[in-house]
């Protein structure tokens, strides 16, 4: 096979008007999350033969093309594309399929995963507890994103970070880290029982987390701490409960104030330790609103309540949460009012709840993501996503995003929900082996009919998320952009260049058929 390029490689428009004849001319194409290319690397395969040669792009733009000869060739040609950047990083991957005898093919180059913390000593992960994962990750309007992250605590005392990006995956500078590199969000250090939360407004963005003193076990709460949409913190954090907190979520309201919700058990003599689900408004300075609301205690020694969930849109908020196997959920208008708290999904005779995770939906209303384990046994557990309405009231029937979830909770199974102005929906979760040390990352895209009454409908088929492979990829996170989602999660690859513990990586993923 004979490999042949118009100039090597040239810019799609300077190669319009050239006679192509006995060649197959190759456009290649990239998102926007792929940039910083300065080469191609490109492999064709035909009849069992291939070749592989990379072409420097000199400053060109996306898209370029090149041309492919092959005299005495037939039938398919198959074309892979890596593009990498200066330091030799893939940063961009694409394969088409096409006929050796073809005037023309295209390639679209996909996003490639990247490391998000700037500090390689250690573990670094978004979170280290299967029940809280999915909320560590916000994004402005115009598609800034920001993650949140803690460190393994190797010294002792914990810290948690954020880093913050563009729409496209490039970091973004901000006042926090006088520049575009991680910063430090806590204010006073914590200890390892902390997990991270985010949300952002139209112009704002908090930080909430159950912190615990290092020096002593009883001074706990949940604190809040504010990120301006400069990247400035607020001077300090502030505590808006005084309280043990567990798996802490948090979302932005209509009018520009926030909810947070937490587990918490409540000690003697009160309540003689059993869990509660505690909710509070607070303004985007952290300050808040009223007074902390339960909505469901625990019977003494009975009842199980755990693993919250929030979302807003369309001036209301929903709450999720599971108590013993059952589903509940309540419904906050804006003026503060709520609705009854309801067992929206029941357990079944051999099946129970074991996480749920919720999206507000274009147009009013919300989809609840939920994960299902056996109730005796083992075996694959299933995610179901089911839409709710403005009333909280069920619509259509479930949908089965896979049934081969990991039904175990003790492999720490733990997925992440996200939904986009035009109806687009992403589900990520992970499936761990039989002893839960390696873990393989997935999601399934889905689009919201404009028939209110009518559940989401699949548009892909399950995908791997990760492009860097040889660790275990688990506990994601995912937010919606303008024209994308961003994912992030923890890695074990130990692949530069992070080659130290686990590592928070991220990708950008475009839904099928977008631009």
């Amino acid at each position: 096979m004979r490999f042949a390029s118009l100039a090597c490689i040239a810019a799609a428009s300077a190669c319009g008007s050239t006679s192509h004849a006995g060649y197959v001319v190759v456009t290649i194409d990239a998102r926007p999350a792929v940039h910083g290319a300065t080469s191609v690397t490109v492999t064709l395969a035909n009849a069992g033969t291939s070749r592989t040669d990379t072409l420097t792009l000199r400053g060109t733009s996306f898209p370029v093309t090149f041309s492919v000869s092959a005299p005495g060739r037939t039938g398919d040609l198959a074309i892979t594309v890596d593009a990498t950047d200066a330091t030799g990083q893939v940063i961009g991957h694409g394969s088409a399929m096409t006929m050796v005898d073809a005037a023309k093919a295209e390639v679209m180059l996909d996003s490639t995963d990247f490391v998000v913390n700037t500090d390689y000593t250690g573990d670094q992960f978004p979170t280290d507890d299967f029940q809280a994962s999915g909320f560590q990750l916000a994004a402005l309007p115009d598609g800034t994103w920001t993650t949140v992250f803690r460190d393994g605590c190797p010294q002792g005392p914990c810290d948690v970070f954020a880093r913050r990006f563009d729409r496209a995956g490039t970091p973004v500078a901000t006042q926090a880290a006088m520049g575009s590199n991680a910063f430090v969000v806590t204010a006073k250090p914590t200890t390892s029982v902390t997990t991270p939360a985010i949300a952002s407004s139209r112009d704002a963005t908090v930080v909430v987390w159950n912190a615990s003193d290092p020096t002593t076990a009883t001074a706990t709460g949940v604190v809040c701490r504010p990120i301006d949409a400069g990247g400035q913190l607020a001077p300090d954090q502030t505590t808006i409960a005084p309280e043990a907190g567990f798996v802490v979520s948090v979302a932005a309201m209509d009018g520009g104030n926030f909810a947070a919700t937490w587990r918490t058990t409540i000690p003697p003599p009160a309540a003689d330790n059993v869990d509660a689900i505690h909710m509070v408004v607070i303004k985007p300075d952290c300050t808040p609103v009223g007074s902390v609301v339960e909505f469901e205690e625990g019977a003494r020694f009975a009842d199980f309540v755990h693993r919250g969930s929030v979302a807003s849109g369309g001036g209301q908020t929903l709450f999720a949460w599971i108590t013993n196997g059952d589903l509940h959920t309540t419904l906050m208008a804006s003026d503060g009012t709520r609705t009854p708290v309801t067992p929206l999904i029941p357990q079944t005779a051999t099946l129970e709840v074991e996480h749920a995770r919720v999206a507000a939906v274009p147009g009013g209303g919300f989809v609840i993501a939920v994960s299902w384990t056996l109730k005796t046994g083992t075996g694959p557990g299933r995610i179901d996503l089911v839409r709710v309405d403005t009333h909280g009231a069920l619509v259509g029937s479930p949908v089965t995003i896979t049934d081969q979830s990991d039904g175990d909770p003790f492999n720490a199974e733990s997925f992440g929900l996200a939904s986009r102005p035009d109806g687009s929906i992403l589900i990520v979760w992970h499936v761990c082996n039989a002893t839960g040390d390696s873990c393989a990352l997935s999601g399934r895209f889905l689009q919201l009919p404009a028939d209110a009454s009518t559940a989401p409908a699949p548009v892909s088929d399950t995908f791997a998320i990760p492009t860097t492979t040889g660790g275990s990829d688990k506990r994601a996170s995912v937010i919606g952009l303008p024209d994308a989602f961003a994912v992030v999660w923890s890695d074990s690859s130990a692949r530069p260049p992070d080659t130290s513990g686990q590592a928070v990586r991220a990708r950008i993923l475009y839904p099928p058929g977008a631009d």
